[in-house]
């Protein structure tokens, strides 16, 4: 039995895997043609680092906001 669900595992990260890839791979061709090679790695390692500060920034606040509600909370 924990042989057939490991398989079930691994077959549905194939695909999702495979789903992942028929969707982004589209993009990535068309910015490859579009921009050539070192231009479409600057495209994308720019909007990367966009996207990680912006992810840090979001989680700087909710830090923030469970720290000060802990505080405000102890204070009662």
């Amino acid at each position: 039995m924990e042989e057939n669900d490991g398989w079930a595992i691994f077959r549905r990260m194939v695909i999702i895997v495979a789903i992942l890839l028929l969707i982004l791979t589209p993009f990535f061709l068309y910015l490859y043609m579009e921009r050539g090679f070192e231009d479409s790695i600057d495209f994308l390692a720019e909007r990367i680092i966009g996207v990680m500060f912006a992810g840090l920034l979001v989680g700087a606040f909710v830090l923030f906001d469970k720290l000060s509600n802990k505080l405000f909370n102890k204070q009662e």
